[in-house]
């Protein structure tokens, strides 16, 4: 019997408590803005990338702001990692997708939060 990647479950071993901040996008589909895309590295994946997308309307941290401080940190709130593939003929394409209610900008030193960078999710 073949096995549905939708089967898949990525161990909560593997998931960081916060996240190494790459990019920070417009979430939006079919021109309608939906919330803020965070691409973050997953270190204890060989340093695989994934966006998180967050339904908000402000974003933690501006992709300025990311450019003049590279070296940034974000958590997230109910953090939901999910396997998805596509076949096209012979080719099949496969990734990981994450959707969260919430981000929060860690202090890089002390992993604190810092103060008013808290998204929380748009009604």
């Amino acid at each position: 019997m073949p096995i549905k990647i939708s089967d898949l479950i990525l161990p909560k071993e593997k998931l960081e408590k916060e996240y190494r901040l790459v990019n920070v996008a417009r979430w939006q589909k079919d021109g309608e803005a939906l919330g803020w895309s965070y691409e973050c590295v997953l270190s204890k994946l060989r340093y695989e990338k994934i966006n998180v997308k967050v339904a908000s309307e402000h974003p933690v941290l501006t992709k300025e702001e990311l450019e003049a401080d590279s070296e940034r940190f974000v958590s997230f709130e109910n953090l939901i990692i999910s396997p998805w593939g596509r076949a096209n003929g012979q080719f099949v394409n496969y990734g990981l997708s994450a959707t969260a209610d919430s981000a929060k900008l860690m202090n890089q030193k002390s992993n604190n939060i810092t103060n008013n960078q808290v998204n929380k999710p748009a009604n």
